[in-house]
């Protein structure tokens, strides 16, 4: 009796556990999505406090978007730091456009809704403009991909994944200083920077060559030392933000002299923002230093014709000084 009473019980603790994975019991198997963006040159991860919101997309292997959602940052944060992927643990390809502080509405075009056979290859961004030109702030930019991720599972439970993201855009402010103390006007100065990012793929990569020109977003002059005994020093300065810089291509950066036209200086500008990568950083790739970094600051000191003497850049704590410099 007792091993007939044993046998009619299996059905039902079987069943039960059945039950209970339907009704968010114990058997639940869950899947949940962190995310990290310590691609700086801090390494530290500053997710919560740089990107503000992100949209996540998953593909199976047929191609097809299984999974889309768009979530602010402190939401997600709130909710205990993940997105729950309500999709059957399977294999993935996930992706992800984020952005950080809004500094102006409909900075990019995003491509994220297509025909199934598409596939993750239509998860495109571009900066939203009209003609070639950029002359205003970008939200800062964000990129994530994990392609064919397991998230398959051997039992019941929780299983979490992390995905890591790249800064794209990059904040670069020149500043022109008159050698002889001279004074400037913003208006002395028209400045450019001439590329082809502004149109990426999933993978994040350019999907074609798309050519643009950044223009700056902020220009001003001001003097620098106002006491009688210091060097007074009259200075411009313009600061623009541009998209992904890649290692394998030479954005130029040009200054005209906007009283004749001429052109003071035309610099590649990838070349000139790896001369400060410096001995600490020689294990890193080109590309992974350009992607830790967003921030640049390029020093031109001309004389009272406007002709380029010399050039200093600054990224961080890194100081070159060139000079003489053929262009």
């Amino acid at each position: 009796m007792k091993v007939a009473s044993m046998a009619m019980l299996l059905p039902i603790i079987a069943c039960s556990c059945s039950m209970m994975h339907e009704d968010m019991g114990e058997c639940k198997q869950e899947l949940r999505l962190k995310f990290k963006y310590d691609k700086n040159m801090k390494f530290a991860d500053a997710f919560s406090s740089q990107v503000k919101t992100l949209s996540l997309h998953a593909y199976n292997k047929n191609g097809e978007m299984v999974f889309d959602k768009t979530e602010a940052v402190s939401d997600i944060e709130a909710a205990g730091g993940y997105i729950t992927l309500d999709i059957r643990p399977c294999v993935y390809s996930l992706q992800v456009w984020a952005e950080g502080e809004n500094v102006y509405d409909g900075s990019y075009k995003y491509s994220t809704k297509g025909k199934a056979e598409d596939g993750i290859e239509n998860l495109d961004c571009k900066i939203n403009r009209d003609g070639r030109k950029v002359d205003h702030d970008l939200n800062a930019l964000y990129h994530g991909m994990m392609g064919n991720v397991d998230l398959r599972m051997d039992d019941y439970g929780v299983k979490t994944f992390t995905m890591p993201l790249t800064k794209n855009t990059n904040n670069i402010k020149v500043v022109i200083q008159n050698a002889s103390g001279k004074k400037l006007k913003a208006s002395d100065f028209s400045f450019e920077i001439d590329d082809d990012n502004s149109w990426l793929d999933c993978y994040n990569d350019n999907i074609k060559e798309d050519s643009i020109t950044y223009r700056p977003w902020s220009q001003y002059d001001g003097i620098v030392g106002a006491e009688e005994s210091e060097t007074q020093v009259s200075a411009v300065v313009a600061e623009m933000t541009v998209n992904r810089l890649f290692a394998n291509k030479n954005p130029r950066l040009k200054v005209y002299n906007n009283e004749n036209g001429k052109l003071v200086f035309n610099i590649p500008l990838v070349d000139y923002a790896l001369l400060v990568k410096g001995n600490y950083n020689k294990d890193m790739t080109d590309q992974d230093y350009l992607d830790r970094q967003d921030e640049y600051s390029f020093v031109f000191f001309v004389d009272d014709g406007m002709n380029w003497l010399s050039a200093s850049i600054f990224v961080n704590s890194w100081r070159v000084v060139l000079q003489n410099v053929d262009m």
